[in-house]
């Protein structure tokens, strides 16, 4: 009889260390599950950091091995539980993705090829709604984000770009990535008005006059009162005006009239600085902010001039109003920015404002 009592109690004993053994599988199987609160995060921020940052689970917690299985006799089973992985708490899920944008590298864009029919700009990466309007090829554009989208001859990157207040989505397609402006590439846009065009009369690096301290200079033909506009934003320096009809240099002269030319200089945020000369009139005064594409004056032929045409020149800053030039990029400019003598080249200054 004392033999049977002994075995019942073993059985007992053995019965009880079962039953701890499957209350810490069930325990590791709950835990080595995802954590509640991954699941409510959007899936699409999964991506490289894989499970929302949760730390990868043990092979042995969502699949025990028969050693993690057994619970050596007389073993205490709160012993075991402090070895079960926890849920990390919500503080350490993924770091945020980071914001959209483009490409550091992308910044920009030229509308190009277009066959002379410019690009629509839609109000979301598709052509199902109307166009807010349209960018004319050699356009330059900031651009502020790369999405997807319609496909367009099988390309689905759209671009969401700016240009004065026009902003939406363009097609990749015919949008030409530019980098962030340089030193020589910031923005400068031709100094006449949106669709104008005017040929290159003499360029940089010319034997008639553009050389040295105006070495960097641009010559543009055109008729005497075309609303000359400003390059690039900035503040207004120095003006001159005292040449005015009747004045014997007002119509242009010889060398003796170098000093009684019209101009306007405008001081940038870059440093430099860009000088209009020969005007007919001058419609800004020092201390004026200009955005770009306001008129600063008027063409004319004052000064040192054989007729009317438009002086302008990018200069680095030196305290007075002619001072040593430096390159100048015009991004409405095909190719590397820089028209040549007998160019003829449309400006896109003002456009989509």
């Amino acid at each position: 009889m004392a033999l049977r009592s002994s075995t019942f109690g073993l059985v007992l004993l053995l019965a009880s260390a079962g039953c701890g053994e499957g209350e810490l599988a069930a325990d590791g199987d709950e835990d080595a599950a995802t954590p509640a609160f991954v699941e409510d995060i959007n899936p699409g921020l999964l991506g490289p950091w894989g499970d929302a940052g949760a730390e990868p689970q043990d092979d042995a917690a969502s699949d025990p091995s028969p050693e993690s299985d057994s619970v050596a006799p007389g073993t205490d089973a709160t012993l075991v539980d402090a070895t079960v992985t926890e849920p990390l708490p919500e503080d350490a899920a993924a770091p945020p993705p980071p914001p959209p944008g483009p490409p550091p590298d992308c910044v920009r864009a030229r509308i190009t090829d277009t066959g002379g029919i410019g690009l629509n700009v839609r109000p979301d990466p598709s052509t199902a709604q109307p166009p807010l309007g349209n960018l004319p090829d050699g356009s330059v554009v900031e651009v502020h984000a790369h999405v997807q989208g319609e496909s367009i001859e099988g390309n689905t990157t759209w671009f969401e770009v700016s240009r004065g207040d026009l902003r939406g989505f363009v097609t990749s397609v015919w949008a030409a990535c530019l980098g962030p402006p340089g030193p020589t590439d910031d923005l400068f846009l031709l100094p006449f008005g949106c669709g104008e065009s005017y040929a290159v009369t003499q360029g940089n690096n010319s034997d008639f006059s553009h050389n040295g301290r105006s070495a960097f200079a641009f010559d543009f033909s055109m008729g005497l009162g075309t609303p000359m506009r400003a390059m690039k934003a900035g503040t207004v320096s120095q003006t001159y005006a005292g040449t005015g009809p009747g004045h014997p240099c007002y119509n242009g002269g010889g060398q003796g009239c170098i000093n009684d030319a019209n101009y306007v200089l405008v001081g940038h945020a870059d440093g430099s600085q860009t000088l209009y000369v020969h005007l007919s009139e001058v419609h800004v005064g020092p201390g004026d902010g200009l955005a770009q594409g306001q008129t600063v004056g008027l063409s004319g032929s004052t000064g040192w001039s054989t007729g009317p045409h438009a002086h302008v020149e990018r200069q680095e800053a030196c305290g007075r109003a002619f001072c040593s030039t430096i390159p100048m990029q015009f991004a409405d400019v095909e190719g590397d920015g820089v028209p040549q003598t007998g160019q003829t080249v449309t400006s896109q200054n003002g456009c989509g404002r």
